[in-house]
C-alpha cells in the first residue's frame, strides 16, 4: 500500500525525469556525433510537463489511491517508451529505465498494481522491438553504447537510492508511531481496567446503601409501631447490606492485587446462578427467571469479576424498569446467536430507547455507571451491547469468555 507522500514522491521524481530528457535532447547533438528527432521527443518532453503540472495539484489533495498511482506509472512508461522510440529502440542503452517503474510500485502498490506495472513496462519494451526509429551509425558506436550503460546505471542507481532512502525513512516513521502507539494503548488498558474496577465497586456499593437508605428511612417513620420480628428483619436485611458492601471492598482490593491469578474457568450456567445469588442478596424481594440453552449453560467461562459486574448491573436495570411499572420480575436469558454468546436481560417496563452516556442517569439516586460499565465489560469480550424490545442484549465472543479477556 501507499505511504502518505506517495503521490509527490513520484511527482518530485518526475520532474527530475522531465529535466533529464530536456537536458539530453538539447546537449547530446552539441557534444556528441548523433542526431536526434527533437521534435517529436520534445513533444514527449511536453506531454510529461503538462501531465506533471496537473499531478501537482493532485499531489495537494491527498496521498492517491492505488488506481492513481498505476494510472502516473503508466504515463511515465508510455513516455519513456516513446522517447525509447525515437532512440534506437531497445539499443538504445537507456531501456533499462524501463525497470525504475517496477522498482517503485513494488513500494507503492498491492500485488495486483505491481503486476499491472510490470506487463506495461514489458508491452512497451517489446513494442520497441517491433518497430522503432534506429540510430545513425557513428564512429565509436560501442563506447559511446558502453558510457551511455554507465550513465544510465548512474541515474537508476541515484533513482531508486533516493526513493528506497525516503521510504526507509517513512517506515522507521510508521514503526515509531505503531510502537508509541502500542505503549499508549497498553497505558490506556491499564488505567482503563483500575477505572473499571472502581467503577464496579462503585455502582456495588451504590445498591446495598439504596436499601439502607430505604430500610433506615422506613424505621425512622415506624419504629414505633413495629414489633420485634419485624424489627429483627429489617436489622438482619440492615446487617447484609453492610457485609455487601464490605465484600465488594474486599473484592476491589483482591481485583486491584490480582492474589489469585487467572480464574479457573466455570461453566456459564454456575457462573451467573452465582451472580444471580448475590443479587437477589442486594435486592431483596426482587425475582429473576433465568433460562439456559444447553450449548450457552455449557461455555466454559474464565473471565474476571467484570463479568459479574456485567450481570449484577444488567440485572439491576431490568429489575428498575420492571419496578417503575409495579413488577418484581425479570428474565435473564442465555443462548448461542452467530456463533456468539447472547445474554437477554427483559423487564417488564419500556426497556431502553438507546443505550445512555456514562454517568447520565433516570433513576433517582443513581451513578449513572451501570450501563456504561457493561457496555466495557461487553467490548472487552469482544461484544457489545445493544437496546431490544423489552430490555437490553449483551453479546459476548466464546472464546474471548474462556480465555479470560
Amino acid at each position: 500500500m501507499s505511504h502518505p507522500s506517495a503521490l509527490a514522491s513520484l511527482v518530485r521524481l518526475r520532474w527530475l525525469s522531465i529535466a533529464g530528457q530536456a537536458l539530453a535532447i538539447v546537449l547530446v547533438p552539441r557534444l556528441l556525433p548523433l542526431h536526434l528527432p527533437w521534435l517529436p521527443m520534445a513533444a514527449g518532453v511536453a506531454v510529461l510537463l503538462a501531465f506533471n503540472a496537473w499531478a501537482v495539484r493532485a499531489a495537494r489533495r491527498g496521498p492517491g489511491t492505488p488506481t492513481a498511482l498505476l494510472a502516473h506509472l503508466g504515463v511515465d512508461i508510455a513516455v519513456l517508451c516513446w522517447q525509447l522510440y525515437w532512440s534506437g529502440g531497445p539499443a538504445n542503452p537507456f531501456v533499462s529505465l524501463l525497470v525504475v517503474p517496477i522498482a517503485l510500485a513494488t513500494s507503492l502498490l498491492p500485488v495486483r498494481g505491481v503486476v499491472a506495472t510490470a506487463a506495461l513496462a514489458v508491452l512497451g519494451y517489446s513494442l520497441l522491438w517491433v518497430d522503432h526509429q534506429p540510430l545513425p551509425h557513428v564512429h565509436g558506436d560501442f563506447d559511446l553504447h558502453l558510457f551511455g550503460m554507465w550513465l544510465n546505471f548512474l541515474l537508476t542507481a541515484a533513482v531508486l537510492a533516493w526513493f528506497g532512502s525516503r521510504l526507509a525513512a517513512e517506515l522507521a516513521r510508521q514503526r515509531a508511531a505503531l510502537a508509541a502507539e502500542r505503549e499508549r494503548g497498553a497505558r490506556d488498558e491499564g488505567v482503563l481496567a483500575v477505572a473499571t474496577l472502581a467503577a464496579g465497586a462503585a455502582h456495588a456499593l451504590n445498591t446495598p446503601l439504596s436499601t439502607l437508605s430505604v430500610v433506615l428511612g422506613d424505621l425512622r417513620d415506624g419504629l414505633a409501631g413495629l414489633d420485634r420480628d419485624t424489627l429483627r428483619e429489617d436489622l438482619d436485611l440492615m446487617q447484609a447490606q453492610v457485609q455487601a458492601c464490605r465484600d465488594a471492598v474486599g473484592q476491589l482490593v483482591r481485583d486491584a492485587r490480582n492474589d489469585g491469578g487467572p480464574a479457573p474457568a466455570e461453566r456459564l450456567e454456575v457462573r451467573v446462578q452465582a451472580a444471580h445469588a448475590r443479587w437477589r442478596l442486594l435486592r431483596p424481594g426482587l425475582e429473576a427467571r433465568l433460562s439456559f440453552s444447553p450449548e450457552a449453560a455449557a461455555l466454559p467461562v474464565a473471565a474476571d469479576r467484570s463479568f459479574d459486574y456485567l450481570v449484577l448491573n444488567l440485572l439491576d436495570n431490568a429489575a428498575d424498569a420492571s419496578r417503575a411499572v409495579g413488577s418484581e420480575q425479570v428474565r435473564l436469558q442465555a443462548g448461542l446467536r452467530d456463533g456468539r454468546l447472547v445474554l437477554a436481560f427483559l423487564d417488564e417496563g419500556a426497556g431502553l430507547a438507546a443505550t445512555p452516556a456514562p454517568f447520565a442517569t433516570g433513576k433517582p439516586g443513581g451513578l449513572g455507571l451501570g450501563l456504561a460499565l457493561a457496555a466495557r465489560v461487553c467490548e472487552r469480550f469482544g461484544g457489545g451491547l445493544a437496546p431490544v424490545a423489552g430490555g437490553v442484549e449483551a453479546w459476548l465472543d466464546p472464546a474471548r469468555l474462556e480465555q479470560g479477556g
